[in-house]
């Protein structure tokens, strides 16, 4: 069902060829497996989008469809991943990628002595007062730009995780929808004869 609806909207191959813009990027943008809708670059895709998806703002499409382009994975499915971020999800998802990755740092950097673990020396992210927005944000990103590899490091953690799951979860899930479909094909063959 997605998949026809994705036929519908997305354009066909010579469409694309006669576009000049896309024409002058270079054939990695017309490779034809960038366009078309099957497992490997659905999925791959999936995984592009929602791994780019916790870079910072401008970058986040720019690497989705980098990583569309190398790696022959399909470029809409991947920019439109990117969007799981938004003004709403990007602050929880942050945090957590903090968490994450303070948490990573004290399994592997061992405490020094007279001082206690690495999450200690870390204040805790600062209250989101919505009367203030833009205080706010400027408050976040200051305290944000503070953590340095903590953040670094749980941000890579998350996207790498986010990224595998949503390859396994699409590719699974085709194949459970490509075998219902199957079952379904066969119910209607054998109900007409």
């Amino acid at each position: 069902m997605a998949r026809k609806f994705l036929h519908r909207i997305l354009p066909d191959q010579s469409k694309l060829e006669q576009s000049r813009v896309l024409r002058a990027l270079g054939p990695w943008v017309l490779h034809p497996a960038v366009w078309t809708l099957h497992r490997r670059s659905v999925a791959g895709g999936v995984a592009a989008g929602l791994f780019c998806g916790l870079f910072p703002a401008p970058f986040q499409m720019f690497g989705a469809a980098l990583f569309s382009f190398l790696f022959h994975w399909n470029l809409p499915v991947a920019v439109l991943m990117t969007f799981y971020t938004n003004p709403i999800t990007f602050i929880p998802l942050y945090v957590l990628a903090l968490q994450l990755g303070i948490g990573l740092l004290n399994l592997v950097l061992p405490a020094q002595e007279g001082q206690g673990k690495t999450t200690e020396s870390f204040p805790p992210p600062p209250d989101f007062d919505f009367s203030q927005p833009i205080g706010s944000f400027t408050q976040l990103g200051e305290w944000a730009l503070g953590m340095g590899w903590p953040l670094v490091v749980g941000v890579f953690t998350l996207a790498l995780s986010l990224g595998v799951t949503g390859y396994v979860l699409t590719r699974l899930g085709w194949n459970f929808w490509v075998r219902w479909e199957v079952i379904q094909r066969r119910k209607r063959r054998s109900g007409r004869s």
